[in-house]
């Protein structure tokens, strides 16, 4: 139950309109999705966001550029441009996420922002939304670029368009599950402390030592290499992504992987996990 209220101290009055939960949980997400991207603030804020999409960006157009130029002989793989990109992504997170999810407690403003229609719950579901939101673009974005301009460079744009409306499917479903999973958990990391430097560092520090032990499992024998793939979140993802797209390493190919439903399943559950722990600890943080 909340007990706040709020005192009158003799300040003017507001007397506009009161849009109630919904107005307060949009003006929440709209607040936290442009400080994903550093919009309204000062240039410095703009260039992990900026750096984040133009290094996931500027691969895209280099290979579609090599693409063209060899006319399509050289074919474009989406699922071994993913893997150099899934960094990116969690750095993103990690610099961004702490700006949205440990801001308010740092500078202490929570009594303020959770008054009356404002729960802790609907505090949480805007926040969390708000990165999951900005990871999307981000994700999206050159997996997009390549898909529109692997049409674009055919010789017959139309007949390619009819022939690569089935890789929309994995373009939307490899961009969602890829934000779902590490927004989730960035978010997760960074609820946790109010000082933002400890919130990047713990974010970064997660997905290091899932891929140490995952790469430790690697080296005992008797461990399957899909049990230890399944430990690591960006391993999963890559491997999700080349079986979405129908690429194969030669790895794949000497060893298959497990089926693709159960990648979606291990993402759906790293993302629910770490949305269930935001909530957690927005329920408890002291105001």
């Amino acid at each position: 139950m909340n007990d706040t209220t709020i005192h009158d101290l003799g300040y003017r009055r507001y007397d506009g309109a009161r849009e109630g939960v919904r107005g307060a949980w949009r003006a929440l997400f709209a607040q936290g999705f442009r400080a994903m991207f550093g919009l309204g603030r000062p240039l410095k804020s703009k260039a992990v966001p900026v750096f984040a999409l133009a290094a996931t960006m500027l691969p895209c157009l280099a290979t579609l550029a090599a693409s063209s130029a060899t006319k399509g002989q050289l074919p474009i793989m989406y699922g071994n441009l993913i893997e150099s990109q899934l960094i990116l992504f969690v750095l993103f997170a990690a610099a961004q996420a702490p700006e949205v999810m440990s801001h308010d407690q740092q500078h202490r403003v929570l009594p303020l922002i959770l008054t009356r229609d404002v729960t802790r719950d609907v505090y949480a579901s805007a926040r969390i939304a708000a990165v999951l939101g900005a990871l999307l673009v981000v994700c999206a974005a050159p997996l997009l670029l390549l898909y529109i301009g692997e049409i674009g460079i055919a010789v017959d744009p139309a007949m390619a368009f009819r022939q690569m409306g089935t890789k929309a499917g994995p373009v939307l479903m490899q961009a969602t599950l890829t934000a779902w999973v590490i927004g989730s958990i960035g978010a997760a990391m960074a609820s946790m402390t109010a000082r933002r430097s400890y919130a990047t560092a713990s974010v970064i520090g997660v997905f290091l030592v899932a891929a140490a032990i995952s790469i430790g499992l690697d080296d005992l024998a008797g461990v399957s290499a899909d049990v230890s793939g399944f430990i690591d979140p960006l391993r999963s993802l890559h491997k999700m992504a080349l079986m979405l797209f129908g690429e194969k390493t030669r790895a794949m190919e000497l060893a298959p992987p497990p089926p693709l439903w159960m990648f979606a399943a291990l993402a759906l559950s790293l993302g629910a996990t770490g949305v269930l722990a935001t909530v957690w600890r927005l329920r408890r943080v002291r105001v």
